[in-house]
């Protein structure tokens, strides 16, 4: 089982800077007063919550550990801890929400400020939302509740499930182990209780949102998860393969291709940068979503979000373009799609007009699209411009009218007939051939519009589009009806998309179809035609399934297939809008922010990993300047189980944090990685806990620091080999770097070995940033601040890449904060 847990924790910030640092007026149902924590405190909280006997007696056995406990005379300074100042228990509303609509809008909106809309929760397999003391809102979807998956608020699962909850609470850390989990044993509240039956496997994360409002309040979320005899849970982010299109505006680039700080077409039609192209070897079910206009498919990854309208139950099969456009958009993972949804084609907004693109010219490219070819002439050694014409009437006054266009523009050209009766008209005018490069490039199936022809105005681009129409284009009229059909063939795919996207500006979705390539026999000859797309669209259409509003067209899903992948996908963080169009379709990158801060956050976190069970808990958490993080972590780990820590930590006053693995039986495998940022007047002590408490068990460590001005880090490690658990493998490696002379760095590494046949290896480095690398990268157009930063991200790279893709993104931009105004 795989449980990327996300614990996000919120404070009013008292030092001004903080970007979420912002306080919300809610008035609590409960609030316990300041002075300091009483057995009638403790008991109040529990009677409040409604518990049986035997969890307030735990509780007021916890507090009379916490009173005798001493504070920690190592790690970080605490003595800024006033425990009488602190508020332990606040209730924000009633009890707790099922459906979102029913939590207070005050609250809702604090959730909405964080950056966390409704639209990024729907992504989630199971969502809690916790503000100040308790679980405001918890969900889990329907199918993983079936499959008897339980995702409940830590009080809530005390009412529901007691057996299972008193059979683990508090085994893996008891109320003894430290002054911190005593005081978290006695006044606890919220968190979440995760249960995954045996071999019940969950493709979607389970994820958790908190939020200290209140000033001086403490939090003491308490989280249990139990991960079942051969359970799984794999995180998996959104992502489309190789080979998908991604609309630049003018033309369209595959996703792999795309660079950093390309500017790309959003849902908001506008153009924004990209800031990065994420990519990771992917294994399961992709979709392919066909919407009208089967060319237009597009696949990408069951959770990757879509922006649609999802069809209702009461809609008819032709739903009504009223309620289609009363309906708003939204952002929907692709594995929720059924047939007859409306997925949102957007066309991009920028336009800019250009004199040198008269009527004339226009009329020149046009034909040149679809007659026109470029050639080198050896016995002239020049370039010849050539238009071919057929032999009819029509077609030889079209290549009259060309010949008088080219002159008009100040060009020479000449006619010329074929035996076959076909007019040729020929310009060797260097000045038009290279109009015709710039703009429309050359063979059948590499020609494109350019960027300037592509944003020109829609009048324009209308006669643009009506000369090539005239090339390569037929119309057909109904009797019945004033409508028009016109259709247009081309080789080049590119271009076909090009015109769909033109004709989308002048109000009409056009289809674009490839019918499969065939083979005619002519005399003796076998002639294999070549692949040509086929862009279709009516004028004055009667009845259209498709719906225009601004610049969207809501495009009914004609089918939904699916097929195993393995292989490499992409995504992309774009700025602002964090969306992107695929085939004109717009996507979003589904990155979920992860930021945390309070005063005095004090969790205990406790799992259990069944044999054959794996899980992950990943973390990112980016804490105001004015908090003390003191959390306890650990893992127990059975046969063949398997337990990840994923922890990174930035911000804060102060954090004390080692994520603990007990292998407890043989196979047993246990691994942590983190990554943690000192900043000025910043210390950060972590590092990691891991035992061998049985044979043939492995480990790993791996811990990165990177200090900044008058910041530290520390690294704090256990690694303990108990007596008859042979054959042990284990891995420690600690890695520093220095930003500057002001900053500093420890190891506190401890090993306890207590039998001889074990393979165990430690390594410690310590780096500083040097003037030649900052040189090397200067010398290559980078900034001093740029150079910097990205030594900073190649140090971080091997943990950012072990993150599930969205809290890569976080933890790229939360690294980009505070590298800003590093040298200098």
């Amino acid at each position: 089982m795989s449980v990327p847990v996300s614990t996000q924790k919120i404070i009013k910030n008292t030092l001004g800077e903080y970007k979420f640092g912002f306080k919300t007026r809610n008035k609590a149902v409960f609030k316990t007063a300041q002075g300091g924590l009483t057995a009638a405190m403790v008991k109040a909280i529990s009677n409040r919550k409604k518990e049986p006997k035997w969890m307030l007696d735990y509780r007021l056995k916890a507090l009379e550990i916490f009173e005798k406990k001493p504070m920690p005379a190592w790690g970080g300074d605490l003595s800024g801890i006033d425990f009488k100042k602190i508020h332990y228990y606040l209730q924000p509303q009633d009890r707790p929400k099922n459906n979102w609509e029913d939590v207070p809008k005050d609250i809702k909106d604090t959730f909405e400020k964080l950056g966390i809309p409704e639209a990024e929760r729907k992504f989630l397999a199971g969502t809690g939302a916790q503000f100040e003391s308790e679980v405001i809102y918890h969900s889990l979807q329907k199918e993983l509740t079936k499959k008897g998956v339980v995702f409940e608020s830590t009080d809530i699962a005390l009412q529901k499930y007691p057996e299972i909850f008193r059979q683990y609470f508090g085994k893996v850390i008891p109320a003894h182990d430290n002054k911190f989990a005593a005081l978290n044993s006695a006044v606890w509240s919220g968190g979440s209780f995760i249960y995954v039956p045996k071999g019940v496997h969950i493709e979607l994360p389970l994820q958790a949102y908190f939020r200290i409002n209140a000033e001086n309040m403490g939090q003491f979320e308490r989280t249990l998860i139990i991960a079942d005899e051969g359970s799984s849970v794999h995180y998996v982010e959104g992502c489309l393969p190789a080979g998908e299109l991604v609309s630049n505006g003018h033309k369209f680039t595959n996703i792999e291709a795309v660079k950093t700080s390309d500017l790309i077409v959003t849902d908001d039609g506008k153009h924004h940068k990209v800031k990065a192209l994420m990519t990771r070897p992917y294994k399961g079910t992709m979709l392919k979503i066909i919407p009208v206009s089967r060319e237009n498919s597009f696949r990408l990854t069951t959770e990757h979000p879509v922006l649609c309208i999802q069809r209702k139950i009461n809609w008819l099969p032709e739903v009504s373009t009223k309620k289609l456009m009363a309906t708003k958009p939204e952002y929907i993972p692709a594995g929720k799609l059924k047939k007859g949804d409306f997925i949102v084609y957007t066309t991009p907004t920028k336009t800019e007009d250009n004199e040198i693109f008269t009527e004339d010219l226009l009329k020149i490219l046009g034909l040149y699209l679809a007659e026109g070819s470029i050639s080198f002439n050896k016995s002239l050694k020049l370039n010849a411009l050539a238009f071919s014409f057929g032999k009819k009437e029509s077609e030889k006054n079209m290549a009259e009218d060309l010949i008088l266009t080219i002159k008009k523009l100040g060009h020479k050209a000449s006619i010329t007939k074929s035996k076959g009766l076909y007019y040729t008209v020929i310009s060797y005018s260097k000045n038009l051939i290279d109009l015709c490069l710039t703009h429309c490039d050359k063979g059948a199936h590499h020609k494109k519009l350019s960027q300037t022809i592509m944003e020109l105005p829609v009048e324009k681009q209308k006669i643009l589009l009506k000369n090539y129409l005239k090339g390569d284009g037929s119309v057909y009229i109904r009797k019945d009806y004033p409508s028009k059909m016109i259709r247009a063939g081309t080789a080049s795919k590119t271009l076909a998309f090009q015109l769909q996207e033109i004709i989308a500006r002048m109000g009409i979705y056009a289809n674009i179809s490839l019918p499969e390539a065939s083979q005619d026999v002519i005399g003796n000859r076998i002639i294999t035609r070549q692949d040509q797309y086929i862009v279709e669209y009516t004028e004055n259409k009667k009845f259209n399934e498709v719906r225009r509003k601004d610049n969207n067209y809501f495009v009914p899903i004609k089918e939904i297939k699916s097929e195993n992948y393995n292989g490499f996908v992409f995504n992309l963080e774009v700025k602002e809008t964090n969306s992107y169009l695929v085939k004109g379709f717009a996507v979003h990158n589904c990155t979920a922010p992860t930021y945390s801060t309070n005063s005095l956050h004090s969790a205990v976190v406790e799992i259990i990993v069944k044999k054959g069970a794996r899980v992950q808990y990943t973390t990112i958490q980016n804490w105001s300047h004015n908090v003390y993080n003191l959390v306890t972590k650990r893992a127990f780990a059975y046969r063949d189980a398997e337990m990840f820590w994923l922890d990174c930590n930035l911000g804060s006053k102060l954090t004390m944090k080692y994520p603990a693995i007990f292998l407890m039986e043989p196979g047993a495998r246990g691994e942590v990685q983190s990554l943690a940022f000192a900043n000025k007047n910043q210390h950060q002590d972590a590092g990691a806990k891991i035992i061998h408490n049985a044979p043939n068990t492995t480990s790993k460590i791996v811990a990165k620091s990177i200090s900044k001005g008058s910041g530290r880090s520390s690294y704090r490690g256990l690694l303990k080999v108990t007596k008859g658990a042979r054959n042990i493998k284990s891995h420690v490696s600690c890695d520093a770097l220095l930003l500057d002379g002001a900053s500093r760095s420890d190891t506190y590494p401890t090993m306890k070995i207590e039998e001889s046949e074990v393979a165990i290896a430690h390594e410690a480095t310590v780096s500083k940033i040097g003037e030649e690398q900052l040189f090397y990268l200067m010398s290559r157009g980078l900034t001093e601040e740029e150079a910097a930063s990205a030594i900073v991200n190649g140090f971080a790279k091997p943990i950012i890449k072990q993150l599930p893709m969205e809290y890569a993104l976080e933890l790229n931009r939360l690294l980009e904060l505070e590298m800003t105004g590093s040298v200098g």
